[in-house]
């Protein structure tokens, strides 16, 4: 997709993302730590995963920066990690905070919907996905 196309597609998305309502502002060291998906959700409809592997995502921020990497849980609370670290900006604004990713193959944001001790939710294009906290 030609760059310019790709900027126009951005700035609209946050255009419209800057119309939701959100009722709080986000604590965004709440992200931090290892978090399992519970369920992906689309226009009410909701799609629990099945089988396959066992796979986290663990958050780490310091200030308006932060990075992703999958990890597998083994035994006696050891964690088996990827090779690859996807970092993001924390961006926030009155209304929404959003994760920036930026890799050199593709580049996205992720709209953070709600995130406390327990629970996540990132908004990503029309899906939203639910996570909730993994202690080991």
């Amino acid at each position: 997709m030609p760059q310019k196309l790709n900027f126009f597609f951005q700035i609209l998305f946050l255009l419209l993302l800057t119309n939701c309502d959100v009722s709080k502002k986000i604590n965004i060291v709440d992200l931090n730590g290892y978090w399992k998906i519970d369920f992906v959700s689309k226009q009410n409809e909701i799609f629990r995963l099945k089988g396959g592997s066992f796979l986290l995502d663990y958050y780490y921020t310091d200030g308006n920066f932060g990075w992703r990497k999958k990890v597998a849980p083994s035994i006696n609370d050891i964690f088996e990690t990827s090779n690859d670290t996807t970092f993001f900006k924390i961006k926030s604004n009155d209304k929404n905070s959003f994760l920036f990713f930026e890799t050199k193959w593709h580049n996205w944001n992720e709209m953070i919907v709600k995130v406390d001790s327990v629970s996540l939710i990132l908004k990503i294009k029309d899906k939203k996905y639910h996570y909730k906290k993994f202690s080991p």
